[in-house]
Order: structure tokens, then sequence, then C-alpha cells
């Protein structure tokens, strides 16, 4: 279900596992990805409804004079996810926060390449352009190797001079060929990688058993 929503705050904390936290902006609630190895799994009702913030870059505009901080652009959503094709928060956000000296970071593991739409805009920020943070562990992407969606849409961006960093999270054993997936990439995009984090919290751990027993029954 989408649910159309309006925020007093556009902005929340989210932990790091060195106990500090980043400053977060989501145009939206939820995630349509649907990937069974996301942490926010361990709330049982994530996702069950998907709100749209409607007026989150009206209240950015009003708080982001106060803000000093750098600014991360998803959390507890894709922010690329097929949602912006429609209501387009995301660009708003950016448009926003493009006249200001914030450093940005965009994280998406969307493959549907809606972040090219915005291409023009990322190059024209105020101070250097943001960074993205590409995801390789698209659940649609899975087993794909070099031939990763987001591979084509990273190179892409840093071809144009986007700052663009990669990331395994989580490495999906057997199922991806790491070294094939980062032999395609542009070898100036630095790649990260984490290992795949099973809770029992809000059944992920089910959700993970049964999305292999499905696709990937051999293993």
């Amino acid at each position: 279900m989408i649910r159309e929503v309006l925020v007093d705050n556009p902005f929340t904390y989210e932990g790091q596992p060195d106990g500090s936290s980043v400053l977060v902006v989501d145009p939206y609630m939820g995630c349509q990805l649907q990937c069974p190895y996301c942490f926010q799994w361990n709330d049982a009702d994530w996702s069950k409804t998907i709100y749209v913030n409607m007026n989150i870059s009206d209240k950015l505009t009003q708080h982001i004079p106060n803000i000093d901080d750098d600014i991360y652009i998803g959390s507890k959503c894709d922010p690329y996810m097929q949602l912006e094709e429609r209501y387009r928060l995301t660009r708003r956000c950016l448009e926003v926060l493009s006249h200001c000296e914030n450093h940005v970071y965009i994280t998406t593991k969307s493959d549907n390449g809606l972040i090219l739409k915005d291409l023009e805009l990322l190059k024209i920020f105020n101070n250097t352009s943001p960074t993205v943070l590409m995801g390789l562990s698209n659940i649609n992407q899975a087993g794909k190797g070099r031939l990763n969606s987001s591979i084509r849409i990273a190179n892409e961006l840093r071809h144009n001079g986007i700052d663009v960093w990669c990331f395994f999270t989580p490495v999906l054993p057997y199922i991806m060929d790491v070294d094939d997936m980062v032999d395609a990439l542009d070898e100036s995009i630095p790649v990260y990688f984490d290992k795949l984090r099973v809770m029992t919290e809000g059944n992920q751990d089910k959700k993970i058993l049964t999305w292999i027993n499905s696709k990937f029954p051999h293993y």
C-alpha cells in the first residue's frame, strides 16, 4: 500500500557501527526493492506500507540553513526505487541541496537507471558533486555477474565525473561472482564489502531462506 503523508522534520539520524550517527533524508519510508537480506526487516512492519513524504523538499528548504553536517539520502528507502519516477521527491531534495555547502551522499541499489535522469543536476552542485553509493546486491541482479545493471549505471556516472563508490552489502556467497563484478567496474571506483548478516527479528532469516530456496535451491 502507498500512502502520501506530510512530515514535520526532513531529517533522521542513523546509527553507525562505531557508535556515531549520520544525518539522513528519506524522501520515502519503506522500499519497493524488497531485498530479503535487508537489515530493516528486523522491524516486522517495515514496508507493509510505503510512505511518500510529499512535503519533504519544502521542509528541507526550511531546515537546511541550520545544518552543517554531511547529508545522506536513503536509509529507510531506496531514493531511486520505481516510485521516484512518479513523485520525483529525490530530485526535488537534490535541487534544494544543490545550492548548499553540505556534502551529499546518495545511497541506492536501484537498477532502473532513474538516477541517470538527474545526471545534469548532479553536475551543478554548488559545492563538490554528491557521492553516489551504488549497491551491487540488488536482489533482481543477483547472479548476473558483470551484467549487473548497477555496474553499468555506476560506470556511466563515473565517466560523467560523478564521485561513485560501490558496495557489496552483503556479499551473497556462491551467488555472486565478485571478482568478475569488480573487474567490470571503472578502476577508479572504490569498492566496499560486508558479510551477510542474518537476524531472527522480523523473520528476516526466514525471508532469506525462502528466497534462496526459490531462486537458488541447489545452495
